[in-house]
């Protein structure tokens, strides 16, 4: 499972996979999440994987708490803080801190401008205590259909040969982070992606069946999902719509002469 603790980030990837160019200033609630981890840990004996991400995580002003609620819930569960880098000089203490005790792993997505930094990252995280994954990512992928007319079933078993990663956000679980953040694209470009409500998580209704159900069907998002990712060199965002666009990227790549 992932979820956002900051919806913005401090790096501007082309094409994010979240949307995170296009996204305001916004960030988890503690409160809500310290409710959503309860109500989990009563609809869930475990999820396996947790991963603490954005954007950009540690621009919350105060990520900790997040870190200790999470494996006061999950105790079982690997937790993950997803991170760019950037700020992970600055964290402080209690961050650090939080990570030990909790034994949650901090990932660093190394993308092209952090890749000279990742000695001293690596020497950081070994002086605090706190075991470091490294995620190497040089390329994006294209993933939108902007016609809106993928069949959403074929588009969904696609995605699902891919990645599945159910997304939390404020009391909701959603089938991928696209439905829930889809919003900052609409309002960006004047699109009517289809977004999505997600699951109540606290309907007195909800039941850990009933849940997995609706994560593993199609949903009408997915007609806004092509059925192929495509790729491209990584860079920093323009905020064009056609940045996630599949077709866009097709026409592109077949102009520079680089496979599909």
């Amino acid at each position: 499972m992932e979820l956002h603790l900051a919806d913005h980030c401090n790096l501007n990837c082309r094409g994010c996979g979240h949307f995170c160019p296009l996204a305001p200033p916004w960030y988890a609630d503690l409160q809500q999440y310290r409710s959503d981890m309860g109500r989990l840990g009563q609809l869930f004996r475990n999820i396996r994987t947790i991963r603490l991400m954005g954007g950009e995580p540690l621009l919350h002003p105060d990520p900790a708490p997040f870190i200790i609620a999470t494996r006061a819930a999950f105790p079982h569960a690997g937790v993950q803080f997803v991170t760019n880098g950037i700020l992970l000089p600055k964290a402080p203490q209690e961050f650090w801190e939080a990570c030990r005790t909790t034994h949650t792993d901090v990932d660093v997505t190394v993308y092209p401008p952090m890749t000279s930094r990742m000695p001293d990252l690596r020497s950081l995280c070994d002086a605090q205590g706190v075991c470091l994954h490294i995620t190497r990512r040089e390329d994006f992928h294209a993933h939108l259909n902007l016609n809106g007319d993928s069949d959403k079933r074929l588009a969904f078993v696609r995605c699902r040969e891919r990645y599945f990663c159910p997304f939390l956000q404020a009391g909701r679980l959603y089938t991928c982070g696209v439905p829930a953040l889809v919003g900052y694209f609409n309002r960006q470009f004047g699109r009517e992606i289809a977004a999505d409500a997600g699951i109540d998580i606290h309907s007195p209704k909800a039941s850990g069946r009933a849940i997995l159900r609706q994560l593993n069907s199609p949903i009408e998002t997915c007609r806004w999902c092509s059925y192929d990712f495509v790729p491209f060199p990584w860079s920093t965002s323009n905020r064009l719509a056609q940045e996630w666009d599949s077709a866009a990227q097709v026409a592109s790549n077949v102009a520079q002469g680089l496979s599909e």
